[in-house]
């Protein structure tokens, strides 16, 4: 079974190819590096607020039921 590892190994050949473009259009290649980066963090920091917000609802949850088990055996008993 073949890992990312195997994935990311780059011939000499295509290493070449890439330091040709860099060599002949390294500020279009720089620029859109740095745009996929700038999506990378805004996107990024969307899914880290999306998933403190989930994870404060389900703790709030699970406090509230928790809350209303408790009352719920006081009235019983």
């Amino acid at each position: 079974m073949k890992g990312w590892y195997d994935i990311m190994k780059m011939t000499n050949e295509q290493i070449d190819e890439l330091n040709e473009l860099l060599v002949d259009h390294s500020e279009v290649l720089t620029a859109f590096y740095d745009e996929g980066i700038r999506y990378g963090l805004k996107r990024g920091a969307t899914l880290v607020i999306e998933g403190a917000a989930l994870a404060a609802l389900v703790s709030c949850g699970i406090e509230v039921i928790k809350t209303r088990r408790r009352k719920a055996k006081e009235i019983e008993s």
